[in-house]
């Protein structure tokens, strides 16, 4: 392979009232960085990235750059905040350079494919396989290294349907991509978390299925998890010291999770980290206490609701007292315990979202909310607009007693509780 192939990723940026970019900066970490760093370890491929979410690039560059390298192909991120801007820029790019293959990758092609259909990209990566493989693929099919039936995962979409020749594959985890420090992207990503933390995905796939939830679609319910070594080895040669492990369900797996300690203990540089869990996932004391003289300062817990009904509708099967014990035990061992909670989940009303929100004030845990958003029911023949409004930090439905104008106040400003539905 010579370096006359060239390619592309983009992000398109998200419009004005989607969540703060500091909630998405991680994800650009493990579906851009990591992925990146895979292709790029794979051959000889030039690969320019214009992630206009992170603000690393002008407009103007990405358009002299099109003009300039005439682009083999372009892989494009694309998710519901981001999918309007994202067909803008591909329309632009095929007008500039019509014979430039391009690719749509991310949650909008896992939860919704067929919107793809109608539009002037040339394939998408299907659900439930690794993305990079069927980037990769695409690439190289786009350098006529391989024929398009040698595309693992890849749905090319001809005469105005899919066709997928090669099934996807998922990869063993120790050929997972770390992502590239010194790329300037991820300077950028710094400056908007407003901290040097590198996120470093740690396992893909859930058990849970949860319904709201992309992970299973993307990555399977098999949980697959990298080899330690690597991962403390990519620690070691960074020049960083705060780090977030991506995991649905971290301490899901508690022999892992032992057994990182250890190695980041006796074998690490010194570093802080954070990580996302369930509920009925912080029950192990000895763990716990574990985690935190292995440098854990915060952990991110599930817990949508405290709602009984509302529970039940999410299929979780956890209560109050979960969530107090874990509360209490992480409190003892000086980890920040954050409440990652929803708004709009079905049945729920004003008068329960005040409970939820009255119960955790009184433990004083930090809380994040985001929008109930049921992906499910998203349809092929929507509009872009329309699609868009199914974002995490925007997305109203109904809400008993609560108006989309009191929901967005709670979203964005969610200590100010009691004075918001006062008013509201």
């Amino acid at each position: 392979m010579s370096l006359k192939n060239k390619s592309a990723f983009i992000w398109a940026d998200s419009k004005l009232l989607t969540k703060p970019i500091h909630v998405s900066a991680p994800y650009h970490f493990v579906f851009l960085g990591e992925i990146l760093s895979y292709i790029e370890n794979s051959g000889n491929t030039s690969i320019d990235v214009f992630d206009f979410e992170s603000r690393d690039v002008e407009f103007s560059k990405y358009i002299q750059c099109l003009s300039d390298n005439k682009y083999d192909s372009i892989a494009f991120f694309v998710n519901t905040d981001n999918i309007e801007n994202s067909l803008t820029l591909l329309k632009i790019t095929k007008e500039i350079s019509p014979k430039t293959k391009c690719i749509a990758y991310g949650e909008l092609c896992v939860f919704l494919p067929d919107f793809f259909i109608n539009t002037e990209f040339d394939a998408i990566v299907s659900d439930r396989c690794d993305c990079e493989v069927s980037i990769l693929d695409f690439f190289n099919y786009s350098y006529n290294l391989i024929n398009k039936e040698k595309a693992r995962g890849v749905k090319f979409i001809e005469n105005n349907k899919f066709n997928l020749y090669a099934d996807g594959i998922y990869l063993p985890s120790k050929d997972w991509g770390f992502t590239n420090l010194n790329k300037s992207f991820v300077k950028s990503l710094f400056n908007i978390e407003g901290k040097d933390q590198v996120v470093i995905e740690i396992a893909r796939g859930c058990p849970y299925n949860c319904k709201y939830c992309k992970e299973t679609c993307f990555a399977g319910n098999i949980e697959r998890r990298r080899p330690i070594k690597d991962v403390i080895s990519y620690i070691n040669h960074s020049d960083y010291e705060i780090f977030k492990f991506y995991a649905s369900n971290f301490t899901l797996d508690e022999l892992y999770v032992d057994k990182f300690c250890d190695e980041l203990i006796n074998n690490c540089k010194e570093i802080k980290w954070s990580c996302t869990t369930r509920p009925e996932l912080l029950e192990n004391e000895r763990l716990i206490q574990k985690m935190s003289l292995a440098g854990c300062k915060k952990i991110s817990v599930g817990i949508e609701t405290i709602e009984k009904d509302e529970l039940d509708d999410l299929k979780r099967s956890y209560n109050t007292q979960n969530i107090i014990d874990g509360i209490n035990l992480l409190n003892k061992y000086n980890i920040e315990y954050k409440a990652l909670i929803m708004f709009g989940v079905p049945n729920q009303t004003k008068e329960s979202i005040l409970a939820t929100l009255d119960f955790l004030s009184k433990y004083k845990v930090t809380i994040r909310p985001t929008a109930y958003t049921p992906f499910y029911e998203m349809k092929p023949n929507m509009s872009a607009e329309d699609i868009y409004k199914f974002d995490k930090r925007t997305y109203y439905k109904h809400i008993d007693g609560l108006s989309y104008s009191t929901f967005l106040q709670l979203i964005y400003n969610v200590y100010n509780y009691k004075n918001i539905l006062m008013e509201g």
